[in-house]
């Protein structure tokens, strides 16, 4: 897939997903004109961007969708939950067509008819009288560009092409060679240097380009040299979507006019007239009267090779005329005037096309510029010069490398040459001279007012965008404010990913920096040299620090990048059942790490669903318990801490518990005793139970017994807890308790039997040494007691199978927290925290289930960390 199809494909989901969610507030809170309009602009989007690539089904989809929003726009349509159904499908289906184009698994042909039956039925809504073969046409028809008479050639076309001189035009028909002409406006992007483009490469590189100006403003001391503030527009002979396909990553810093090869004839017919009146040679006068193309390219030739041409605008114009008629395959443009007029110069406009005008300038440059004068310098010139002679001057200046450069770039900006600095110096404050600039600023002066007939719409070279635009449809808003908008940058994720990877090798290369100091100490005998790679460790560790917080920062995201999805899973689910739930979200600016949230997208879907199918009840049932018709359903996100807390929470039935234990014994997940013992906390967790469900049918929603311990088993390896609460007739609430972020750790490790194991820091309470003494034994158990609080303990030699210790006068207590309290671990010795990149356990550990992954340390080891519910499990 190409990058730029990527680029579209991902914007054009982010519309996707906006207009979803807009969709889905109109339907629970009616048609507000602002949601309407803001759905339009998302499909319009997606339309204009789909017209880039060939997939007309999706772009007429699109267009039919837009279409129907804008006659709901003017009132003409009524909106209805039909449209907004009708509406939704076909977000739906231009949704799979972008998963195929992802893929590269797309059928264009196939896509045809779905297309054509969905824009058929959307159309349907806006005139119903008419059949689809005619709304079929009237998407092909509406989605085609109108073209424009080939034959005119209106006077803001004249204008942009004015910019480029008095006989641009000329020098355009000229170079023509195919059917069609464009003139462009191209205004870079402030920090295109930054992403590697080259603005002039891009322009030199244009399909077709005869000619291009560059205006640059004058730039403020405080300006950032660094940035562009070029404005460039260029003329050339190519089609329009030529020139769309080269400027395709450039869309919003363009504009384009298209225009025919024949038009621009017409326009410049009176001028080759008064030109071939000029040059006044009877065989050529003769051969244009009877049509004689082969004498006219002849005597054209001939003329062009014996006469002397000068730099004059009228000499320049009689040169381009000449090499015009001696290639011309057509001369059918100039018949008319010249049986109506015999090449008399007259400046007649049959037609009604703006010749006038140019003929108008034309008279009022006919007298040869001076050549005593100085060069008119651009304003852009004068800053380039400027910069130049200060580079001169400079104490950086290398002759040998940067003479060729400066001189070439001074020359052709003075039309001269020189051999040496001092000639290039001199050149240069000649040119910058303020008696110069002053004559030059009556010289624009006098050539503005000259020309104003004319070129009413020509502005000034250092204005950022020229006026003649400003009628263009569709012209982007001016530059300096679109470019204070672009404020996101979009990266793929696998960069990410990839730099986060770098992040975990720098982490293990930073911890063996204190090992390499142990090292150096105790076998090296240097204490000096310990003490500066501890030093330097400390630099190295701050740095390192800063860069995970800022990697973690970029994959941090609101849980509404996830939660925008579920509104609609609760419309559709409830209408399935006949069920009515409002869905209220709160905490959506909660950020999560990106790969978290996305990993626990799935298990959310199986508890909303869950509390739709097993919680909520129907209409019917809710009115007889004294409940509102409408069933409610909160998921919230709550920040606490470096974890953040997601609620599920519904007003519906609630889970019996007496139920829940005898549905478990009679599937066999407990035993009888179980069933007497199971207090009522207990009962409800048997829901996360395999192979447990309390649905009486087995449905496409529920009853098949996967799911729920589905869910548990996903938010475990997520690092989290799940808990559930249920009161009967009231409704049942889910909680998950989650890391903020699953890429860094810090861990505390310790020691058990000369092995090296870790506990999450955030599970750890306190550190305590204790005499053996003061561990008590209650009920087979041993207990500590701490500042008047009992806490459980745990051995972890018996716990992960080592032989039991020798008798201890002292032991080390290792205090962590759970969700059941502070219990108590019994290790050999403690060691310091540390950050790690934790990995899951693969291969034959993905098995043991009281390890939650592993860490690779400094000098080479690898570190288990510890799941502490699972080891107390098995250990209390």
């Amino acid at each position: 897939m190409s990058e730029l199809l990527d680029v579209f494909i991902g914007e054009s989901r982010e519309n996707l997903e906006s207009a979803s969610q807009e969709l889905l507030e109109i339907q629970s809170s009616g048609p507000a004109s602002e949601r309407v309009d803001k759905i339009f602009r998302d499909l319009h989007t997606i339309k204009g961007s789909s017209d880039l690539f060939d997939i007309k089904p999706l772009t007429r989809l699109a267009h039919a969708a837009e279409d129907l929003l804008d006659s709901v726009r003017s009132n003409e349509v009524t909106y209805s939950d039909d449209i907004g159904d009708l509406l939704l499908e076909a977000l739906d289906q231009i949704s799979i067509w972008f998963d195929e184009l992802e893929v590269g698994s797309q059928n264009i042909e196939q896509w045809k008819p779905i297309s054509t039956q969905l824009s058929a039925q959307l159309r349907h809504f806006i005139d119903p009288t008419a059949s689809s073969e005619v709304d079929e046409s009237s998407a092909t028809v509406n989605n085609e560009s109108p073209i424009a008479d080939p034959q005119t050639l209106s006077e803001e076309h004249i204008a942009l092409i004015a910019n480029f001189g008095r006989n641009a035009d000329l020098d355009l028909l000229c170079k023509a060679t195919g059917p069609d002409c464009y003139f462009i406006q191209y205004t870079p992007d402030e920090g295109c240097f930054f992403r590697g483009e080259d603005p002039i490469n891009v322009t030199v590189a244009l399909p077709g380009i005869k000619a291009f100006n560059i205006e640059m403003p004058e730039l403020g001391e405080d300006a950032d040299i660094y940035n562009c503030f070029t404005s460039i527009k260029a003329l050339g002979v190519a089609g329009e979507d030529e020139i769309k396909q080269h400027m395709a990553y450039y869309e919003g810093q363009y504009s384009c006019v298209s225009f025919s090869t024949q038009a621009l004839k017409a326009v410049c017919t009176s001028k080759i007239l008064k030109c071939v009146e000029a040059i006044d040679d009877e065989t050529l006068n003769s051969a244009l009267n009877d049509t004689d193309i082969e004498q006219v390219h002849a005597s054209a030739g001939l003329l062009l090779a014996s006469l002397n041409f000068d730099d004059s605008e009228d000499d320049s114009a009689n040169r381009a005329v000449l090499s015009l008629l001696s290639s011309i395959d057509d001369l059918s443009f100039l018949n008319n005037e010249i049986r109506e007029d015999g090449c008399s110069g007259k400046d007649t406009n049959t037609n009604g096309s703006p010749e006038a005008g140019n003929s108008s300038a034309n008279e009022a440059g006919d007298s040869k510029r001076d050549a005593s004068k100085p060069k008119t310098l651009a304003l852009h010139e004068r800053a380039m010069l400027t910069q130049q002679l200060t580079l001169l001057n400079s104490d950086n200046y290398k002759s040998e490398f940067m003479f060729p450069s400066i001189a070439g770039l001074v020359g052709n900006i003075l039309g001269a040459e020189f051999e040496n600095e001092d000639a290039l110096a001199v050149a240069i404050s000649n040119a910058l001279d303020e008696e110069t600039i002053q004559a030059q600023a009556n010289d624009e002066q006098a050539q503005q007012t000259s020309n104003d007939a004319t070129a009413e719409a020509t502005q000034p070279a250092n204005t950022q965008t020229a006026n003649a635009l400003e009628t263009i449809e569709d012209t982007a808003a001016p530059v300096k404010a679109e470019r204070q908008a672009v404020k996101m940058l979009k990266v793929d994720q696998s960069k990410i990913d990839y730099l986060m990877d770098i992040v975990g090798e720098l982490t293990v290369a930073k911890n063996s920096l204190p090992y390499l100091a142990k090292q150096a100490e105790e076998e090296g005998g240097s204490r000096k040299l310990s003490k500066q790679i501890k030093a330097h460790f400390s630099i190295v560790n701050r740095l390192t620090e800063s860069l995970q917080s800022a990697v973690l920062q970029i994959r941090m995201v609101p849980v509404s990048h996830v939660f925008q999805r579920y509104p609609r899973l609760v419309r559709d689910l409830a209408r399935k059942l006949d069920k009515k739930i409002e869905l209220c979200m709160q905490g959506e600016d909660t950020e999560f790490d990106k790969n978290l949230i996305e990993s626990l997208s799935e298990p959310l879907i199986h508890l909303l669903r869950n509390s739709i199918d097993h919680g909520i009840e129907s209409p019917a049932e809710r009115l007889a318990a004294g409940k509102p018709e409408v069933g409610r359903i909160d998921l919230i996100a709550t920040p606490l801490d470096d974890s953040v807390i997601i609620e599920i929470r519904d007003d519906g039935k609630g889970i019996d518990p007496q139920k829940i234990k005898l549905l478990a014994f009679q599937k066999g997940v407990i035993s009888e005793t179980q069933l007497e013992n199971l207090d009522d906390n207990e009962a409800l967790q048997l829901i996360f139970a395999a192979g447990f469900s309390t649905s009486e049918q087995v449905s496409d929603l529920s009853g098949r017994g996967v799911g729920m311990d589905a869910v548990k088993t996903m938010v475990s390896q997520a690092g989290g807890t799940i808990e559930m609460q249920s009161e009967v007739g009231v409704g049942s609430t889910f909680k998950l308790l989650l890391p903020q972020t699953m890429s860094v750790n810090r861990v505390m490790m310790f020691e058990v039997n000369d092995q090296m194991f870790g506990v999450g820091m955030d599970a750890v309470v306190e550190t305590v040494k204790v005499p053996t003494a003061d561990i008590q034994r209650i009920r087979n158990e041993h207990v500590l007691v701490i500042r008047e609080k009992l806490i459980p303990l745990c051995d972890l030699r018996e716990a992960l199978g080592f032989e039991a210790a020798e008798e201890r006068e002292e032991h080390s207590i290792l205090v962590v927290s759970t969700p059941q309290g502070e219990f108590g671990l019994i290790i050999d010795k403690f060691h310091e925290g540390i950050d790690v990149i934790q990995k899951p356990l693969e291969g034959v550990l993905a098995g043991y289930a009281h390890f939650s992954g592993t860490a690779l340390l400094g000098d080479g080891r690898v570190l288990l960390i510890i799941n502490v519910q699972e080891v107390l499990a098995k250990c209390l």
